[in-house]
Formats: structure tokens, C-alpha cells, sequence
């Protein structure tokens, strides 16, 4: 059995998950007669890319929250286009919450998260004092019994999404750089990473076995991956060479005379 070994950094990481995520059978099924909803973030404008075949040339408008430019942030509200919502293959033009108030079981919720655990936890930052979008879904996701598919890079592997929550939250944060964060922890998720990608699209067994880079590689996830044979192994190979040719992914966050709630990054003066 032909073992390979590569890097790949995260921008490429989010494009192998994202065609993963694209070829698992449920979402086939739900793309061609049910419903999918693919909520905002970097991972899913990949996801969108890959089931809808097309291209975005800015990733500004389709993220909400953000960690960029030194801070943990949100883009500018006023220029953002939401999540997509799709019915049988198709872009529906309607309020996501309304979209989603038809899901049934085989239905599909999309969405990243900014911190995956090794006990199958992951877990989301609240920039909205009401939840956002988790927490406008989660009550029909788990009412209905609808699947919850969370893509997600192992660069955002923390020991544990509960230690996390037990110490977030908009109202017990004294001085931060970025904006004033809640944290939900979501259990139950299919949660995608790199190590499942492979196993998706190759029947691949791959092992994370070394993190972190620099010059373009930091946030790096390096992976020993055991192919079944040599043509899958060279396929394996090939796509990380092209997913790493991928540029990192740049997404402004919105300018700090636009808080409400200012931060100590524009009490010093970093504007930008």
C-alpha cells in the first residue's frame, strides 16, 4: 500500500474539503430533489464553487465573521449577499429562515465552524447577541433531525470546544482585539476535514502528522496518506501539488470606525 506525504495550507486545505463535501452522496441526493442551505464563510464559498460550477472573483460579500487584519471581526454588513439556498439544483431566491422552515429529513444545512476537538465537537463564534446563523438554525436542525455538515480545516483542531465555551461569552470579556464573542459548541455534526476528504474522494487513510509553516504554509496541516494503490496515490498527489497552488484567501474585515463597540485596536490607533 503506497504511502504519500505533503503539506497543504489551509486556502488549499478548504478546496480539497469543499470537493469532498460536494461528492458525499447525501449532498448529490439533496442537490438533485431535496433542499441545501450553505451558509457564509471562506470554506463554503468553496463549497458553493464546486456544487453550483461557478466562480466568485471576491470572497468579501459570502463571509460573515472573520479573523483577519490582527483581529477576530465581521465584514462589512451592508455589502454582504447571506447564505445560498438551493432546491433541486437551483438558486431559490428566499429568506434563508423561511427556506429553511420547509427542511425535512435529507435536507442539508451547511456550515464552517472556528473550532473542531478530537471528541467530535465543534464550535462557532457569535458575533450576533442572538446567535446568528447557528443560532437561527440549530432549533429546526435538531427538531427535524436535519443533517448538519460542518467543513472544516485541522488547523482549527483545539483541545476542547467545552473548555472554550466555558469561557466566552459577550458579557464576560473585559478587553479583547476584535469584536465582543460568543461561543457555541454544536455536537452531532458530520464534520469534514482533511482526513475525511481524502477518505471521500480516494478511499485514502490519511494521517495528520505535523502542523504550522511559514512563507504561505502557516496554519499548514502536513499528512501521511496510504493509498490503495499506485495510480490513487499519484491522483492524491496530484491534487495537493494543484490545491496548493491556490492563493491564501484575503477577506477585509469591516473598518473600525464602523464598530458600535470599538475595540482596543481602535483605541490604539490600528485602523488598518
Amino acid at each position: 500500500m503506497p504511502n504519500v506525504v505533503f503539506g497543504l495550507h489551509p486556502a488549499a486545505s478548504k478546496r480539497i474539503i469543499a470537493q469532498a463535501v460536494c461528492r458525499l452522496p447525501q449532498v448529490q441526493e439533496a442537490f438533485a430533489h431535496g433542499k441545501i442551505i450553505i451558509g457564509s464563510g471562506t470554506t463554503n464559498v468553496l463549497v458553493a464553487e464546486e456544487l453550483l460550477q461557478t466562480k466568485f472573483e471576491t470572497f468579501d460579500p459570502y463571509v460573515a465573521g472573520v479573523i483577519t487584519q490582527r483581529s477576530v471581526c465581521v465584514t462589512d454588513p451592508s455589502q454582504r449577499k447571506g447564505n445560498w439556498c438551493i432546491e433541486k439544483g437551483q438558486l431559490v431566491d428566499e429568506p434563508w429562515v423561511d427556506f429553511l422552515n420547509s427542511f425535512q429529513p435529507g435536507d442539508i444545512f451547511i456550515k464552517g465552524a472556528n473550532a473542531i476537538d478530537p471528541f467530535g465537537n465543534a464550535a462557532i463564534l457569535l458575533a450576533d447577541s442572538r446567535g446568528g446563523t447557528i443560532g437561527n438554525a440549530i432549533g429546526v436542525i435538531k427538531a427535524r433531525g436535519v443533517e448538519l455538515i460542518m467543513p472544516v480545516g485541522l488547523e482549527k483542531l483545539i483541545p476542547s470546544c467545552l473548555a472554550g465555551e466555558s469561557k466566552m461569552g459577550q458579557f464576560r470579556t473585559s478587553m479583547r482585539l476584535g469584536m465582543n464573542m460568543g461561543y457555541m459548541v454544536v455536537t452531532g455534526a458530520n464534520i469534514i476535514t482533511e482526513v475525511e476528504s481524502f477518505k471521500i474522494l480516494f478511499n485514502a487513510e490519511a494521517v495528520p502528522v505535523a502542523a504550522g509553516g511559514v512563507g504561505g504554509m502557516e496554519g499548514a496541516v502536513v499528512l501521511a496518506v496510504d493509498c490503495p494503490d499506485d495510480k490513487t496515490a499519484e491522483q492524491v498527489i496530484e491534487l495537493a501539488r494543484t490545491a496548493n497552488r491556490q492563493s491564501p484567501i484575503k477577506v477585509k474585515r469591516k473598518r473600525c470606525s464602523q464598530c458600535e463597540d470599538p475595540c482596543q485596536m481602535f483605541k490604539f490607533g490600528e485602523e488598518e
